[in-house]
């Protein structure tokens, strides 16, 4: 063999460590993004998904895959081609990525790009160590133009699938923070303070009335701040309404458990309280938060509200309204009130 081949066969197998290396590097910085060990920067980019999925979450499955392939590859050859496709097809989905963060964002999540580079430097290092293959075999011209096509249209096939796949959850004009039969036309809304005794003394009892009620009318709960430490925890309470539709009940228990305990909770201590749910705790915009303490605002003044607990009944189309308070508040009371409201 020649000092030639010898140079070649060298820098073949420093690109694929090298591969291997930004593969790894690719799995790690997911798990951070999956756990959001990182800066607050990366706030915004935590209200984006692709197809439905967490980054930090799809980046750990595809990561995990890669890898996979990349193990077995040298026991079957077609692995090669489907490497080929995750790499370069990535690529194109990190370039839609960071559009995002530059244009819609506004702002850089380091983990985010850092995983980009990982994918890059991937792309590149499978390419050189093609280039070089080929000038060893002797490959023709024509192959290695086809080879450039082929990785092209992976890249563009990444980058449709991003354009697709990447949304934001939801935008402040766009927040959802109703639970329930949401296409009734009417709405009951739990109106309360979290540390008002009265509203703590109701908590299990809306723990019982809500399934029953969520059959039959689609359901907010509205923080009434006349307590001023409850707007401390208005902001957990309207990301798990938006956003932990599922589990929201559950979660307002842990938060209740928490608010007798703590007026001022950190990140830490609501993540600490609600992480035997299995729930991550995310980060609303201000923007979101600002549109949520409005809409709550709208319905205790709209609706005239000026105790708690309460629970406004309200059809859309029949224009009538009920108002529950305190002890009025059950099961049946709020059963006979959506009837009395939806009856013309």
């Amino acid at each position: 063999m020649s000092d030639v081949e010898i140079s070649k066969g060298l820098a073949v197998k420093t690109v694929k460590v090298v591969l291997w290396l930004s593969v790894l590097a690719g799995f790690s910085l997911s798990i951070a993004s999956y756990f959001k060990i990182c800066s607050i920067s990366c706030s915004e980019v935590s209200n984006y998904t692709i197809f439905g999925l967490d980054f930090g979450l799809f980046g750990i499955v595809y990561f995990t895959l890669l890898t996979t392939a990349m193990l077995f590859k040298a026991k079957v050859n077609q692995l090669f081609w489907i490497i080929l496709l995750m790499l370069f097809s990535a690529a194109g989905a990190e370039a839609r990525f960071i559009w995002v963060q530059k244009y819609e964002i506004g702002q850089w999540c380091p983990v985010c790009l850092l995983i980009a580079t990982a994918v890059f430097v991937g792309c590149i290092a499978i390419t050189w160590s093609e280039f070089i293959n080929y000038k060893l075999k002797g490959v023709s011209m024509k192959s290695r133009i086809s080879f450039i096509v082929i990785v092209t249209a992976f890249f563009v096939l990444g980058l449709g699938a991003a354009l697709i796949g990447v949304k934001k959850e939801a935008d402040a004009a766009e927040l959802d923070l109703f639970l329930g039969k949401t296409s009734s036309s009417t709405t009951v809304y739990f109106i309360s303070d979290w540390f008002c005794p009265a509203c703590i003394k109701m908590e299990p009892v809306i723990d019982e009335i809500y399934p029953g009620v969520a059959k039959l009318a689609r359901v907010s709960f509205v923080d009434f701040p006349i307590h001023k430490e409850t707007i401390n925890y208005t902001p957990y309470n309207l990301q798990f309404l938006a956003f932990e539709k599922r589990k929201y009940i559950s979660l307002r228990k842990a938060l209740a458990g928490l608010a007798l305990k703590n007026k001022k909770p950190t990140d830490a201590a609501v993540q600490a309280a609600i992480a035997p749910l299995g729930v991550k705790l995310r980060t609303l915009s201000n923007s979101d938060v600002l549109y949520g303490m409005q809409a709550n605002l709208m319905v205790y003044r709209g609706f005239d509200v000026n105790s708690t607990p309460s629970v406004v009944i309200t059809n859309s189309k029949t224009k009538k309204n009920k108002t529950l308070v305190g002890a009025q508040i059950s099961e049946l009371a709020v059963k006979s009130a959506i009837t009395e409201v939806e009856t013309k």
